[in-house]
């Protein structure tokens, strides 16, 4: 066994993340390829960390879960195969470019009338008036439910997350995680009963079908681990156009180029830069021995930009061409909202470079994550808009 005294010790909350990440990952990957802090193990080099993502028999996704208290199956994130292929093959057809096709329109839709609304300002704040309700609202399309429960579903989400972060226990409020596992419950039960358009009904009426409870577990992990990456990715990518006016105008001019655009920050800035696993046995890794029960970080952020090549830089390439990257994971456990997310992305930067021409950063604001996050989310994205279309 390894001499755990022997091993880079890193201070995960002090990396220079905040408003570089290119500076903070570096910085990781320069303390080496095998690092601990805080009780984890974080593995920073590309290799490992692909091997570990494509071998779930000893770095396990499920373990990673034990100490979770669920009343329902978190599916397909707290399973490994076999149970997890099995998941991944009832949920695949319903989240495949084709079949999120039939959303497209009604997706653009939304989002072309919240940034037309939002075209009619001299100022917003992106993450609130798009980021936020955005991802919400095609959460509610997709499965099938009201629009107007956006705003509750949000507040819901919100005050779960900080849950989490809670470390006083007296200050634990489980309220909210109560009210919306009540109102998840209420939409599988009347879609049970009625069948709506959408995911969800389909999900409980087709060929291969979930039970209620699994249909409702996957609900919960949609919303807890989907909408907030979306936000993330959002927040992300209106920053890097507003600061940049030259490409904002050659996307405008060239729309195609906005699917290579959106793929770049994905790999840039992953809303998910980091994975969790537990494993299931010793293993060596990079001439380290981690033990059984090792729960173990799988560095994501750090390998798309290690410089290994040409396009795993720090800096955006804009060649045309569309690059391989870990933004969305690997292995059986890659991202199963990874089309939806990309198709919200391009609806996003496409409807805004339309419906406004000009913007930037307000005056004395600088983008900056909080960290340590779980999603490397700006708090806030101020922007003062310029020009619009028609203006």
């Amino acid at each position: 066994m390894t001499d755990p005294k022997t091993i880079p010790y890193v201070m995960y909350e002090d990396l220079p993340m905040a408003a570089d990440r290119g500076a903070g990952w570096a910085k990781l990957r320069e303390l080496g390829p095998v690092l601990q802090g805080d009780g984890w193990y974080y593995l920073t080099n590309r290799d490992d960390v692909l091997a570990a993502l494509r071998n779930p028999e000893v770095f396990s996704s499920t373990r990673a879960f034990d100490d979770m208290v669920s009343d329902v199956p978190l599916v397909p994130l707290a399973f490994d195969p076999p149970e997890h292929t099995r998941y991944r093959r009832i949920l695949h057809p319903f989240f495949s470019p084709q079949a999120l096709g039939a959303a497209l329109p009604s997706l653009q839709t939304q989002a072309a009338e919240i940034i037309a609304d939002i075209a009619q300002r001299d100022e917003c704040e992106v993450m609130a008036d798009l980021a936020t309700p955005y991802p919400s609202q095609v959460f509610l399309t997709l499965f099938g439910l009201p629009l107007e429960d956006r705003d509750r579903l949000i507040a819901w989400k919100d005050a779960i997350i900080d849950l989490g972060l809670e470390r006083d226990p007296d200050k634990i409020d489980l309220v909210p995680a109560a009210q919306l596992f009540g109102y998840l419950t209420e939409a599988v039960n009347a879609q049970r009963r009625q069948p709506r358009d959408g995911v969800l009904s389909q999900l409980l009426h087709g060929a291969e079908t979930l039970t209620d409870a699994e249909a409702l577990g996957l609900s919960f992990v949609f919303i807890l681990a989907g909408l907030d990456t979306v936000t993330s990715a959002i927040g992300a990518t209106m920053a890097e156009l507003a600061r940049r006016p030259d490409l904002c105008e050659d996307l405008r001019q060239n729309p195609n180029r906005v699917a290579v655009f959106v793929e770049e920050m994905i790999r840039l800035d992953p809303a998910a830069p980091v994975v969790g696993r537990v494993t299931t046995r010793d293993v060596t890794v990079a001439g380290v021995t981690l033990p059984e029960g090792a729960e173990v970080r799988l560095c994501l952020g750090a390998i798309n930009r290690d410089g290994s090549d040409a396009v795993s830089g720090d800096d955006l390439v804009m060649d045309d061409k569309l690059h391989k990257h870990w933004g969305f994971g690997g292995g059986p456990h890659r991202c199963l909202g990874s089309h939806l997310a990309r198709m919200e992305l391009k609806i996003v930067v496409t409807e805004w470079l339309r419906h406004i021409t000009e913007f930037e950063l307000a005056p004395g604001y600088r983008p900056e994550i909080k960290w340590p996050s779980a999603t490397c989310t700006l708090p806030s994205l101020p922007l003062r808009i310029t020009a619009r279309e028609g203006a």
